[in-house]
């Protein structure tokens, strides 16, 4: 009896830490959306560390906000509810189109229930950051093909403070912190106007892929036999990877968090294919050949991750 008694209070315990972790990151989601802020931050990434400053201000017509560098070439990227501008100094260019999640910020889903077979999610408990008493969440995967997360959340606002993309040994790949952070108070209009006019400077509309579809299609050639549980083809598509070539098929998996794109092109007559990993901060991709294709296998998870899907694609009889 004594066991049992001992069984049901941990099962509790560690059923009340899951609730208080996801209520922290639906609260922390929220306070990235509906607060005025205006910060300062380090964004650690590809061995890179650069400071940046956002401007965040929610309206009666919905979110604005400005995000620009401190370090290195100027650099702007002002958003809203329908668009996001990106305004770049080093090569004098703007490039243009529809809304998109903000970076570098995560993006948590709201439906954290459907992870719960492949992360778990751990309350801390706190740590003082920037001068607030904050809350430390964990996502931890629970194999060893996707990366972690840990949140440093504001315990009064619920604002982010700190954020770590962790590896398999727990360690951080990429990281942001704020080293100065002003919380309410009112925005001034000023602060969201760019400092950069883009006068003078070549105009691109982005589309909401990297490279612009050629058609969408529900029936692929191809199929990845081997993935990590939890993935699922969320997109599927023809692209063209470069102006010259042939349209590859892109497919799209995502366990709701991570996300993987995986891309099969026919190899042009007399091109050798490229194979092997190649890594760029917490971006992993693996290539590969199969039957006269090139594939590449491109995502924010481990270079074994990538490397077991590259293997497992195969043709569709």
């Amino acid at each position: 009896m004594r066991w049992l008694v001992v069984v049901l209070l941990t099962t509790a315990g560690q059923v009340c830490a899951q609730e208080s972790a996801r209520q922290w990151l639906d609260e922390m989601s929220n306070a990235l959306q509906t607060l005025d802020y205006d910060g300062t931050f380090v964004y650690l990434h590809d061995n890179k560390l650069e400071t940046m400053r956002i401007v965040h201000q929610q309206t009666e017509g919905g979110e604005k906000e400005r995000l620009f560098s401190l370090t290195g070439s100027p650099r702007e990227v002002l958003r809203d509810d329908r668009t996001v501008t990106c305004i770049m100094a080093d090569n004098k260019s703007v490039m243009f189109g529809k809304r998109r999640s903000r970076q570098p910020f995560p993006v948590v889903p709201r439906d954290l229930d459907a992870l719960s077979d492949y992360y778990q999610l751990e309350d801390a408990g706190e740590d003082r950051m920037t001068g607030y008493m904050t809350r430390v969440i964990k996502i931890k995967p629970k194999d060893a093909l996707r990366y972690g997360y840990r949140f440093w959340i504001d315990k009064e606002t619920r604002m982010l403070l700190k954020f770590d993309l962790t590896g398999v040994d727990g360690k951080a790949i990429e990281q942001l912190m704020f080293t100065s952070l002003g919380i309410g108070g009112g925005i001034p209009a000023a602060a969201l106007e760019p400092s950069l006019t883009g006068d003078g400077y070549a105009w691109y509309r982005q589309e909401n892929s990297d490279r612009k579809p050629v058609r969408n299609t529900d029936a692929p050639g191809w199929t990845v036999e081997r993935l990590p549980a939890g993935f699922r083809m969320v997109n599927f598509q023809h692209k063209r990877m470069h102006q010259d070539s042939v349209s590859a098929e892109h497919m799209v998996f995502s366990d709701g968090l991570a996300t993987v794109s995986v891309y099969v092109e026919k190899l042009a007559e007399g091109k050798a294919p490229v194979t092997g990993l190649s890594s760029m901060g917490a971006m992993n991709a693996y290539r590969a050949e199969v039957d006269g294709y090139q594939v590449t296998v491109i995502g924010e998870v481990p270079g074994v991750t990538v490397q077991m899907i590259a293997h497992s694609v195969s043709r569709l009889s």
